[in-house]
């Protein structure tokens, strides 16, 4: 067997083979099957090797050039042409072949084709074709490994799947950050202001003729305007800690600690906003019970609920806070006699979701976001927190809490 030394012989045959080649890579079947001789055969290649002839042979092609990775784009490194007879030649390749499979790239280099081209109809056409890919760590051929393919196209899919799931999860993320921002602004526009009007109306009469009250009149408009001030102190830090929530910025660190310090604390944080209403706070919790929490956490939740409790409860009304132990849990319940709680807006509650702030019973204001972070706070401590109430007949919210 010779090499074709016949420039014109030899470019004709490359010629015809990258017509069929590029036809190929650009998806063009018509042209592909001019390019093919009436009696093509090929090697179908899988875990073993099959030969394909004339209508099989046209079958396999079309299936796999339905199926193969596009554009390919390709750089010859070695090209040879051998005469068998004058109408026969073979055709040796060495060559790059780059191909996109779902937006990224799968390079093969020194890839191998042997072709037979075969002269019919006035036109060279591919009469059987071969295509062969090194192995990575020697330098001869083997069939072109669709293992290795199917292998990189898995890594491929998992590539995009884990993509897709940040791309999701980021949105999710961003989508949640703008409904805390949203919640944000409509507490500050709504909520926030009241006590402040208050303050400033107050403040403003006082500041601008004192004299014209008596020291009674003064105390309680001083009493108003503290008031108001510790509603808007209270709001402001429950959306500070709920921003803080919704972000992920609150370091949880739990701790043995005696409950009865906790709660006592608590209770003394609203003392002045129960003696205004004359509402009495007992408290049953005996000295050596012993929890796990996150101080800061813990504070925040008993704070809320009580403050809730004292809100929602008229003159002279009654809380009871008591604690047992249940299994490896304590349970706190704070119980009030209070105005309770809707059907409906217990339904609210239940999905842990903001709700419309209520105003207490002397006409507090409230955010709605108090039991909100209170649910999610127990809920980082490894408790679950429960509601019972009824319209007209109190209230009473109770946490589990892992006992020391």
């Amino acid at each position: 067997m010779k090499a074709i030394t016949n420039k014109d012989k030899r470019k004709e045959i490359i010629d015809s083979y990258f017509d069929y080649f590029n036809a190929y890579a650009g998806r063009r079947w018509e042209e592909v099957n001019s390019c093919l001789s009436e009696g093509v055969t090929m090697f179908g290649t899988g875990v073993d090797e099959v030969a394909f002839a004339g209508s099989r042979t046209r079958s396999f092609l079309r299936r796999e050039f339905q199926q193969a990775p596009l554009p390919i784009t390709y750089k010859v490194h070695h090209c040879e042409v051998f005469e068998i007879t004058d109408d026969v030649a073979l055709l040796m390749l060495i060559m790059d072949m780059h191909l996109i499979c779902k937006d990224e790239p799968i390079v093969f280099t020194n890839n191998r084709t042997s072709a037979i081209m075969a002269f019919e109809g006035g036109k060279w056409k591919l009469s059987h074709g071969h295509w062969s890919q090194p192995d990575k760590d020697i330098d001869v051929g083997e069939s072109v490994p669709y293992r290795l393919l199917m292998e990189r196209s898995r890594q491929l899919e998992e590539k995009v799947l884990e993509r897709t799931r940040k791309i999701n999860q980021q949105k999710e993320e961003l989508e949640k950050i703008n409904r805390t921002k949203d919640k944000l602004l409509s507490v500050m526009a709504h909520d926030l202001k009241n006590p402040f009007n208050a303050i400033l109306g107050f403040s403003g009469i006082l500041a601008e003729d004192p004299d014209k009250f008596d020291c009674e009149k003064i105390k309680s408009m001083c009493g108003l305007i503290h008031q108001q001030a510790q509603s808007a102190h209270s709001l402001l830090e429950n959306m500070l800690q709920w921003a803080k929530t919704q972000t992920d910025q609150i370091a949880f660190r739990p701790e043995p600690m005696p409950l009865k310090e906790i709660i006592d604390d608590a209770v003394k944080q609203i003392t002045l906003m129960a003696h205004k209403k004359e509402t009495q706070i007992e408290s049953e919790i005996l000295k050596d019970l012993q929890v796990i929490a996150d101080r800061h956490m813990l504070q925040i939740v008993l704070r809320n609920i009580l403050s809730n409790a004292v809100k929602f409860t008229a003159l002279n009304g009654n809380i009871v806070i008591a604690a047992r132990e249940v299994g490896p849990f304590i349970r706190v319940a704070i119980e009030d006699n209070g105005v309770g709680i809707s059907d409906e807006k217990m339904s609210i509650l239940e999905q842990g979701v903001p709700v419309e702030a209520t105003k207490g019973t002397e006409n507090e204001i409230g955010s709605g976001l108090g039991l909100l972070l209170c649910r999610e706070f127990i809920d980082k401590m490894g408790g679950v927190l429960e509601i019972e109430s009824a319209e007209g007949e109190g209230s009473c919210f109770s946490f589990t809490i892992p006992a020391a």
